[in-house]
């Protein structure tokens, strides 16, 4: 689930909360120690602590994913910015264009790619409007009013990797 679409070509790695139920069947044998390691030294950290640590923290599983934009294999990390209660508890990483997953990146050495024009990535995520760059068939194409979410969304259901759905929640109200 992403609600950037257009930003997918820039996704360098993915993160899983530790408490994921996914990450152990992800994790390889070279990293299982680490990664559970890892698991016991986050557990006891409340999700409020977690969320405000300004410290990066995480453990490769040593698991590859395919980014269905780029066909690169990236990284599948675990790391404790990510929550399993809000969510899905994983996240594709575009560190060029989310400043936790910028800090996060540079923290660990992870690439940073540029897809959306108007800031210096080197220098901090950019989460603005712009063109997109670094993007095949889609460079050029405004991000500005949801063109290019649009466009990108359909190219990723044509190649059965996507389709487009509207989420949201509404509170419950109570009037007197």
């Amino acid at each position: 689930f992403t609600t950037r679409p257009d930003t997918l070509f820039g996704a360098t790695y993915l993160v899983l909360a530790p408490e994921h139920s996914l990450v152990d069947g992800f994790t390889t044998a070279a990293q299982r120690e680490a990664v559970a390691a890892y698991q016991k030294r986050t557990a006891g950290r409340s999700e409020r602590d977690r969320q405000a640590s300004k410290e990066k923290t995480g453990v490769d599983t040593g698991a590859r994913a395919i980014n269905p934009a780029t066909g690169e294999a990236i990284p599948v990390w675990i790391a404790d910015y990510v929550i399993a209660g809000y969510g899905t508890g994983a996240i594709m990483a575009v560190p060029g264009h989310d400043e936790r997953d910028w800090e996060f990146a540079k923290a660990m050495g992870l690439p940073v790619v540029e897809v959306i024009s108007g800031g210096d990535v080197a220098k901090a995520a950019y989460a603005g409007d712009g063109a997109m760059v670094n993007s095949g068939p889609f460079d050029g194409t405004a991000t500005a009013g949801g063109e290019a979410i649009r466009k990108v969304t359909a190219w990723l259901a044509e190649k059965g990797c996507a389709k487009a759905t509207v989420n949201f929640k509404i509170r419950d109200w109570t009037f007197a």
